[in-house]
């Protein structure tokens, strides 16, 4: 097998249409159409490339470029593309570029469910922020300039009210900049050990365990189905998650399964010995190796551990929810007292 080159992802040229653009290209070769007659026929019609690109890209297919060469050129994922260079190799491209398509709609689709689970909370949490920044801005300056207009200063309960409605957002800020700053810290770090060590790592914090885990569960397992579906032998596939350089603990996985297989380990043994791996997975392996259908198990498995990760997230967001209420209760309460109090005692001295 050849030496599969992978790149750093370019812009897609396509956009939400690469999903479409291979579909349509394996209609028009059902239909009849050579590849050079229906990617000149395709690529004319989206309007969406621009038209630099557009003749550019046809320039390529009139000097005979390969599928994976202008996919490539396109922008498409490496994924994408080395599956695309073994179709050519096996002679089964109309049906990758089917299976490449619908590739692409699952993760789309996979995406726009993550967004959703956590897009609400993080709405509620920026309606907080921006409220105690307009209120720092706006009310709190403007009794404190009626506080000096009547030569009194602010007193009680109002006093410390507003010096929480001050300093809250500073807090909230520092806050989020020690986390971010925590973070990057120990990302860095991490980053200077070997995979086996961050694994090792990382896999001891309770929440990111569970969210390490299941989400390279589910990057393995759709890789992993995507490829035997499309008709790679496990050898193969081993070998190509070896030579990519994207994500290094695919290239990981590979070697530990690989090192098992050699040692006479069925494929469901050895990936129990991958580490960030659920061994829930195992179960679905071996059920797939006993009705020869891995490569569908592993798909299953991938949908399985994401609708996971959506309900944990979810899970998580409705006991979030709560708090972040009551503390806009409070703020607005705060509030009501800041403007109210001072008024009474305005009135009091009349």
């Amino acid at each position: 097998m050849k030496n599969i080159k992978t790149t750093r992802k370019n812009s897609n040229k396509l956009g939400k249409y690469d999903a479409h653009f291979l579909e349509k290209l394996s209609l028009l070769i059902s239909s009849g159409f050579n590849m050079k007659h229906a990617l000149t026929f395709l690529i004319e019609q989206y309007e969406v490339i621009k038209p630099s690109v557009k003749t550019a890209a046809l320039k390529k297919v009139e000097e005979g470029i390969s599928i994976s060469g202008l996919l490539r050129f396109l922008g498409y994922r490496n994924s994408i593309i080395v599956q695309m260079e073994f179709s050519e190799i096996h002679g089964e491209v109309e049906k990758n570029l089917l299976e490449s398509s619908k590739y692409i709609s699952e993760k789309r689709k996979t995406f726009k469910k993550l967004l959703k689970a956590v897009q609400y909370p993080a709405i509620l949490v920026s309606i907080f922020i921006v409220m105690l920044i307009v209120l720092n801005y706006t009310v709190i300056p403007q009794f404190k300039t009626l506080y000096s207009a009547m030569g009194t200063e602010i007193e009680g309960v109002v006093k410390s009210l507003t010096i929480i409605l001050e300093y809250l957002p500073v807090m909230v800020f520092g806050g989020l900049i020690t986390v971010l700053f925590f973070t990057l810290v120990v990302t860095t770090v991490i980053k200077w050990r070997d995979i086996q060590k961050q694994c090792s790592i990382i896999l001891k914090v309770p929440l990111v365990r569970f969210y390490f885990m299941n989400y390279h569960t589910m990057h393995f397992s759709r890789e992993f189905g995507y490829f035997i579906n499309n008709g790679l032998e496990v050898k193969d596939i081993l070998r190509l998650f070896h030579q990519q350089s994207l994500n290094p603990y695919l290239k990981y996985a590979a070697a530990q399964i690989e090192k098992e297989l050699m040692q006479g380990s069925s494929l469901s043994q050895a990936v129990k010995h991958v580490e960030f791996l659920d061994e829930r997975i195992c179960t679905f392996i071996s059920h797939g190796e006993y009705s020869s259908s891995v490569g569908k198990e592993l798909l299953l498995y991938s949908d399985y551990t994401l609708e996971k990760m959506i309900m944990k997230t979810e899970n998580i967001t409705k006991k979030i929810q709560p708090v972040i209420f009551f503390i806009l209760g409070l703020l607005i309460i705060c509030l009501y007292l800041v403007i109210i109090l001072p008024v009474f005692a305005m009135m009091s001295q009349i």
